[in-house]
């Protein structure tokens, strides 16, 4: 019994916050006690954040929350936000500021073992995921779903990758309607591995993305990626890729004509830049657990702390502009200073178990204080500040902990 108590007790569900954009490329933070609206880049140095709707809202307590833009939609899509449920889509319509909640059927035991585990089509409105080592690709087809739920959408099995997934925490981005997997074990430096979504079927070859001017190839290990949405609302082109080790970080473009891809005519881009890797500046929060959005010209990171950072004018004509460089906002998402759960927590969100959490926004004045990295490399800039904002919930924890091992020792 004394066992059982302390296995109740201990976890405690944080929220984890994430970043988007809606199809004008306002930004919008999610995860605090508030979600809010940030506007469009011009205002980020000085924002005047303002609250959004919390009904019907996700309670971000899963492990491996991801938000994805359905640009066409203009809304956005939450996938793993409830521990609790995850077999259910939070859909955030950006112009009605309202949230619905899609059923599924079929929903494979987890959702993935990374917040980059998950891609979101963007010509089909198809959810792809490859859950964790070992494991198949599975689908999502959200094609008939726009900016509200809409019946049950079915999870159905597509196929088992030609690369292996042991030992693999998933890092994919979506790019010409190519699904490209970042880290996979023994895969060339600079190269990635692909799946081809109109053809349904992993490439048996892997895709070089060659270096321009001076970077050099980004390494053979997973992190975080995301795409780059573009203006014209086609499929995305481009891919930053974060390594977790924050060694560096990556613009990776790929194009391909659908119809032959020997033609290059009607390449949005400069030829030299088809299946390329370009140097972009690495993130200020090394911060693995981090959430990354993008739009066509700028990216922005949520940490795990709630601490935001963006970049503008990062890429202008599909090439990474040597000036831009990471900035902190004056704003961030102030996380949960109480939580509670039931329930495990692990790397991979499991449909099992149940979590609640809220937590805070609030302006903040720059920070020069720190924190220790979640990285395999060392340290970060955000989390002294995360300490206050989170003391009162280390508190708690060591209050329960204490009247647990009491109850315990008494029992024993």
């Amino acid at each position: 019994m004394a066992a059982l108590l302390l296995s109740a007790l201990l976890p405690l569900a944080a929220a984890v916050p994430c970043v988007q954009f809606d199809a004008s490329f306002n930004l919008y933070a999610f995860g605090g006690e508030n979600d809010v609206s940030l506007g469009a880049a011009s205002s980020w140095s000085s924002p005047s954040p303002t609250t959004l709707s919390t009904t019907n809202r996700p309670p971000w307590t899963g492990n491996q929350t991801q938000c994805f833009l359905s640009q066409s939609n203009n809304a956005m899509y939450v996938y793993g936000g409830d521990a609790s449920d995850l077999s259910s889509i939070y859909i955030y319509d950006f112009a009605a500021n309202s949230w619905t909640v899609q059923a599924t059927s079929g929903a494979p035991a987890t959702l993935g073992n990374s917040r980059s585990s998950a891609v979101l089509d963007h010509d089909t409105n198809v959810i792809y995921t490859i859950i964790g080592a070992g494991q198949s690709m599975y689908q999502l087809d959200l094609g008939s779903v726009t900016n509200t739920a809409s019946g049950t959408a079915a999870w159905s099995l597509v196929e088992s990758p030609s690369f292996t997934t042991t030992n693999y925490d998933v890092t994919a981005a979506l790019a010409a309607n190519h699904i490209m997997y970042f880290g996979v074990p023994d895969t060339a430096a600079g190269s990635a591995n692909v799946f081809v979504i109109h053809y349904a079927y992993f490439q048996p070859e892997v895709q070089a993305f060659p270096t321009t001017g001076s970077g050099s190839a980004f390494p053979d290990t997973v992190g975080q990626a995301v795409s780059l949405p573009t203006s014209e609302n086609s499929t995305p082109y481009q891919m930053l890729f974060v390594p977790e080790d924050f060694s560096g970080a990556y613009l990776v473009s790929h194009w391909t004509d659908l119809g032959n891809y020997s033609i290059t005519s009607d390449s949005p881009m400069d030829l030299s830049l088809i299946n390329s890797t370009q140097a972009f500046p690495t993130p200020s929060s090394k911060d693995t657990n981090a959430a990354y959005a993008c739009s066509d010209s700028a990216c922005v990171q949520v940490d795990s702390t709630g601490d935001i950072y963006y970049i503008t004018d990062a890429v202008s004509n599909y090439t990474v502009s040597s000036s831009a460089t990471w900035s902190k906002m004056s704003y961030a998402l102030t996380l949960s200073s109480s939580s509670s759960a039931t329930g495990a927590a692990s790397g991979t969100d499991a449909a099992s178990g149940t979590a609640t959490a809220t937590g805070s926004g609030s302006a903040k004045a720059g920070s020069s204080t720190t924190k220790s990295s979640t990285s395999a490399s060392g340290s970060s800039t955000a989390a002294a500040s995360a300490a206050g904002r989170l003391g009162i919930r280390t508190d708690i924890l060591g209050f329960t902990v204490g009247v647990a091992a009491l109850v315990a020792a008494t029992l024993l």
